[in-house]
């Protein structure tokens, strides 16, 4: 079996094309792979699915980790792949759904699966590149791997610092790791790319961002702070989480925190677009309803692709 995926940008469009597919079909149960959703009471800022339409049209990997609990790529691909096989053994269709384009290249491309490292090699290059500089660090990854090297930013500490802890942990190079700990994908996949012209995205994103404040945001962001959640932990990086939380605690303008909150969801949303542009096997739609009829004939059996 193919499987389908939806995908785009923040705002596009794609969660709701994905349930209103499953709603018509009745057969369909949708997979999550957005990496904040996965945290519990993170609800408002992260768009979550509401209880009700949980009710509908059954959802996976949503409120399944505490704010505190790191989450990876690595971790999405196992539990979806056996969420998929769980799904087709009943007899009903999967359907992934979600933004986070890391995850979703992951379980399309394949994961790497690399032996575990001993956290002290990444501790090491973590005090030498406070010590002497992130371009020392880079430049011995020139010498050891410049083909990686060349495919990333001299400015990137976790890329340069990861692909370091395989070389001093594995005794071969990030590319040559990558070579031999790469697990193939389980399944074959279709996967569409939900788009909408740039100003009207932009637009909805704005008015998203203030109807989430006026839905209880900063309350949520309270909720957090009060139960004993810093803002330090993983699920804190989700956007606007942090700016909320400052403005609680230092005060300041709430039209300020919206704005900037909105600003930067535009930034990411232009970041996702190029990613999934430059991603091989895609499909682009700039039309919902194309989209959720080609996703419905594929849930029927009456196409194979997207």
């Amino acid at each position: 079996m193919i499987i389908p995926i939806i995908t785009g940008p923040t705002s596009s469009g794609k969660s709701g094309t994905a349930f209103n597919a499953a709603l018509k079909t009745g057969i369909v149960e949708i997979i999550s792979a957005d990496a904040f959703q996965v945290y519990t009471n993170l609800d408002i800022g992260t768009a979550k699915v509401s209880r009700q339409e949980q009710q509908q049209v059954k959802h996976h990997l949503i409120d399944i980790m505490q704010p505190d609990e790191c989450y990876s790529a690595g971790m999405f691909v196992q539990q979806a792949e056996k969420l998929i096989d769980d799904i087709i053994k009943r007899t009903k269709v999967p359907v992934i759904t979600g933004g986070t384009g890391l995850y979703i290249k992951s379980l399309t491309d394949g994961i790497f699966n690399c032996p575990e490292i001993e956290s002290s090699v990444r501790e090491e290059l973590q005090k030498k590149a406070e010590k002497d500089g992130l371009a020392v660090l880079y430049n011995k990854l020139v010498q050891v791997d410049n083909e990686y090297a060349s495919k990333i930013s001299s400015n990137d500490p976790t890329r340069i610092i990861r692909a370091l802890e395989i070389y001093y942990g594995l005794g071969i190079s990030f590319t040559e790791a990558h070579k031999k700990y790469n697990r193939k994908p389980k399944y074959k996949y279709t996967c569409a790319v939900l788009w909408q012209d740039r100003k009207v995205l932009y637009e909805k994103i704005n008015e998203r961002t203030l109807h989430m404040w006026q839905n209880g945001w900063k309350q949520e962001v309270e909720n957090l702070l009060k139960a004993g959640y810093s803002t330090e932990c993983p699920a804190f990086r989700a956007i606007g989480y942090k700016l909320i939380a400052d403005y609680i605690m230092n005060g300041g303008s709430a039209d300020d925190v919206i704005n900037q909150i909105a600003k930067e969801t535009r930034h990411f949303a232009k970041r996702q677009y190029t990613w999934f542009r430059n991603k091989e096997n895609v499909v682009m739609y700039n039309n919902i309803s194309l989209l959720e009829n080609n996703l419905i004939d594929l849930i029927n059996g009456k196409r194979s692709l997207l």
